[in-house]
């Protein structure tokens, strides 16, 4: 099908399409909802993202299986989760900023070192 290099390219692409959309969803006005291409395309980068990870890891023979990896899928995770977090009023949109950056970061750092 693809090469690994190519999902690559599509997992990070669909990182960067990420936040994009979180940018739209968080920094929507308090009371007002979400515009609907920003919730579609969360939901889409999401689907991108996940695809193009699990098919680099399954094509490209130097990634491992390593707890790494679970927890980068709880970094995705939480940044799927987030927006409804902010529309439950249970984070604060500023808060979410903040923690879908670190995730981001997270995520981008135990890719890179893969530390455990």
């Amino acid at each position: 099908m693809l090469s690994p290099e190519m999902y690559h390219f599509l997992h990070a692409a669909g990182a960067l399409l990420l936040f994009l959309s979180l940018g739209g969803v968080l920094l929507t006005p308090a009371g007002a909802k979400p515009s609907k291409m920003a919730m579609a395309l969360h939901g889409i980068a999401l689907l991108v993202m996940g695809v193009a990870g699990f098919g680099a890891v399954s094509k490209d023979p130097a990634i491992d299986w390593g707890n790494w990896l679970y927890a980068k899928i709880g970094c995705w995770v939480f940044l799927a989760a987030l927006p409804v977090l902010v529309r439950k009023g249970m984070v604060p949109r500023m808060l979410a900023l903040l923690l879908a950056i670190a995730a981001g970061a997270t995520a981008v750092w135990l890719a890179q070192a893969k530390p455990f």
